[in-house]
């Protein structure tokens, strides 16, 4: 990483998802899939110790702020989703890395839930970030390499009327 590049540290679903939406994101330098947020070294889906499924985005402050880099990630992901959510794997929550990260990312969630975007309270925790537990090559840009591999996090209308399951990651 550059000594001019920063860190953010992002949980807002399904961390594959998530990462292909955030890659392609002007002045996104690098991204990587893993865990925070729990106990224990080695979680999995199903063992995962109170882990968030997390992805690591270095990005280039002078093309993207951190601001703007949170305003996307407020569109890309559901932060209104209450209790069924906010305890799993999958629940929103952004892990600053500085006190100027804590107080903007606080800043943006009051923003978008006075904006009305989205139909429930904003439930996005924000937290100290801790240590990121990377996950193995595998995991790694899992959508580029296999393109129709989850389902949609938003199903999509098509052009022929019906709803789309698939996840299109070039989209």
């Amino acid at each position: 990483m550059s000594k001019d590049n920063e860190r953010a540290v992002l949980a807002g679903g399904c961390s594959w998802i998530m990462q292909q939406l955030l890659r392609h994101r002007d002045g996104v330098i690098s991204t990587r899939v893993g865990w925070m947020g729990g106990e224990g070294d080695n979680p999995t889906e199903m063992t995962n110790g109170g882990h968030a499924e997390v992805v690591e985005v270095i990005y280039d402050p002078d093309r993207l702020s951190y601001r703007e880099l949170l305003e996307y990630f407020f569109i890309v992901h559901r932060p209104d989703l209450g209790s069924d959510v906010v305890e799993t794997i999958y629940r929103s929550e952004i892990f600053h890395t500085s006190e100027a990260q804590r107080v903007i990312a606080e800043e943006t969630i009051c923003d978008v839930d006075a904006s009305g975007h989205w139909p429930g309270k904003v439930v996005t925790r924000v937290t100290q970030a801790g240590r990121f537990l990377v996950n193995p090559p595998k995991d790694q840009d899992y959508l580029q390499r296999f393109p129709v591999g989850c389902p949609a996090p938003f199903p999509r209308q098509s052009e022929a009327g019906g709803v789309s399951q698939v996840f299109d990651p070039t989209v």
